[in-house]
């Protein structure tokens, strides 16, 4: 288990599977928040037991942490069924529970400051953003969440404390995960049912079932990110995931990047995992070692 060092930290699960390197993406991270954050830019990652991280990427990692009680996603591409653990192991009081596939550009400092003074120990991104800026309020990726009335989550910017409600809710994200289709007939719509588990849905479902009122969600403006699904950016329909045969990135000299003729001000969640290529990791080395 981690050392806890009573402080904020960001955090990654960063499990590699067949296609992706989530250790190098997770890699890219810890440097664009080292370049990019002032008063906080610890990130902390859990592997699968076991991994061997290549040298020249453990330097820039607070705590490696293996992921405990076993792997559940073993058999699975995606990942995403030990989300579940990231409170017991993270090593800080309070954390930002990130998606590895991620990058920032701008300090988010008065983000830790607002959420920490806020009245809730668990806080989820519940707006995120286009390629302009805009806020996304198409739901073509979100039909489970309208069709149900499940609260807008998104799980790729999570903001917990170490309080015992934070581990009330994730005691029950656990019992999803373990039994995610049960739930997901028990409780979603014919119809509007993932063919695969969610994090998403399984921490928006436990909301639901907790009580929202009493815990974290909360319509609010921050946190957010911008969310680079190709469906999701406004610009009519494409036979592509690949947003970057769209629109045109640019990372300037500073390390800054543009999308289109948009410089990207929020955190970026990139989904095509290729476009953190070894030009922009040599970059991002050049100025933070």
């Amino acid at each position: 288990m981690p050392e806890t060092n009573n402080s904020r930290g960001f955090f990654t699960i960063a499990q590699n599977n067949t296609d992706v390197d989530y250790v190098k993406c997770a890699y890219g991270l810890a440097l664009s928040l080292k370049r990019s954050q002032t008063s906080v830019s610890k990130l902390s990652i859990g592997v699968t037991p076991g991994t061997v991280i290549d040298e020249k990427y453990v330097w820039a990692f607070d705590q490696i942490v293996e992921i405990p009680w076993g792997d559940q996603a073993e058999d699975c591409e995606w990942k995403l069924e030990n989300e579940w653990k990231v409170p017991y192991m993270s090593p800080y009081d309070e954390t930002i529970k990130l998606d590895a596939d991620m990058l920032f550009f701008t300090d988010i400092g008065n983000w830790w400051e607002q959420l920490s003074g806020c009245s809730h120990d668990f806080v989820c991104a519940n707006k995120v953003l286009n390629w302009r800026g805009e806020t996304i309020t198409s739901d073509v990726c979100r039909k489970t969440f309208t069709a149900n009335k499940l609260p807008n989550l998104y799980t790729g910017f999570t903001y917990f404390t170490k309080h015992d409600s934070v581990f009330e809710i994730f005691e029950l994200v656990k019992i999803i995960t373990w039994n995610w289709q049960k739930f997901f007939e028990e409780f979603l719509e014919p119809n509007t049912r993932p063919q695969l588990f969610s994090t998403d849905v399984a921490v928006a479902l436990a909301m639901k079932i907790i009580d929202l009122e009493k815990y974290s969600y909360t319509e609010r403006s921050y946190p957010t990110f911008t969310h680079m699904k190709t469906e999701l950016q406004g610009i009519g329909e494409f036979d592509t995931h690949d947003w970057r045969k769209i629109l045109q990135p640019f990372v300037s000299i500073d390390g800054g990047l543009k999308i289109g003729n948009y410089r990207q001000l929020y955190p970026l969640h990139y989904v095509v995992k290729d476009f953190l290529t070894d030009e922009i990791i040599s970059q991002y080395e050049q100025q933070v070692k």
